[in-house]
């Protein structure tokens, strides 16, 4: 779990966040629409009203980041959430965790050039440690966000047939400038600076989204 100090409480206003500077070479800088329930329901998404009403009354919401490796896109997304839901008066109703489809960077911390670039937006970093994710982790969230489509198989597999695949998702289906040719959070690792800036300005972008939904969503 990541817990953030208020020191790096991020301003939820766009004119603020990364993503706008980041997006303005190459991405669209049109204005940032509502996403609202029926957008959702348009899309086959189950709104996170009706996920956290649920969860409330059972305790707090727990969200679970999802990518491969679980050292940059994952981490960057549950820190990121993390400051916005605390922003919103949400850090004692929301969890967010992160996890990886794969071992093999088990127990290492976050890729040096992904809390570099949450530091440089404002964002906490330094206290990760990666985990793959497991059934019990699965069946533990009540909303599963996946960085890309790669990810998003992967956890349906882990999730099987049923009732559990509902709340596994890609976490850009709260971008509301995402579309079905452009809603991945692409892997920066391997890449240079403007690379891992992409893909924290679509990380905003998605978490503000969500979180903005959570917390117009009835208790």
């Amino acid at each position: 779990m990541i817990v953030a100090p208020k020191r790096y409480r991020h301003p939820p206003t766009c004119a603020s966040c990364h993503s706008c500077s980041a997006r303005e070479t190459g991405r669209s800088s049109k204005s940032h629409p509502q996403i609202t329930e029926a957008t959702l329901g348009q899309a086959g998404i189950e709104p996170p009203t009706v996920m956290m009403k649920e969860a409330c009354q059972n305790g707090r919401m727990r969200v679970a980041m999802v990518c491969l490796g679980n050292i940059c896109r994952s981490p960057m997304a549950a820190a990121v959430a993390t400051a916005m839901a605390e922003d919103a008066g949400l850090g004692g109703e929301v969890v967010f965790e992160s996890f990886g489809t794969a071992g093999y960077h088990e127990g290492e911390c976050a890729n040096p050039r992904a809390d570099a670039t949450l530091r440089r937006g404002g964002w906490p970093a330094g206290a990760h440690r990666a985990r793959q994710l497991r059934p019990a982790d699965l069946a533990a969230a009540d909303l599963v966000l996946c960085a890309d489509r790669s990810n998003l198989a992967d956890v349906r597999r882990l999730a099987g047939a049923g009732a559990g695949t509902a709340k596994v998702r890609l976490l850009r289906s709260y971008d509301p400038e995402a579309s079905p040719s452009d809603d991945e959070v692409p892997d920066p690792w391997g890449g240079d600076d403007t690379d891992f800036d992409l893909t924290l300005a679509l990380i905003e972008q998605a978490c503000r989204g969500l979180v903005g939904e959570l917390a117009d969503a009835p208790r």
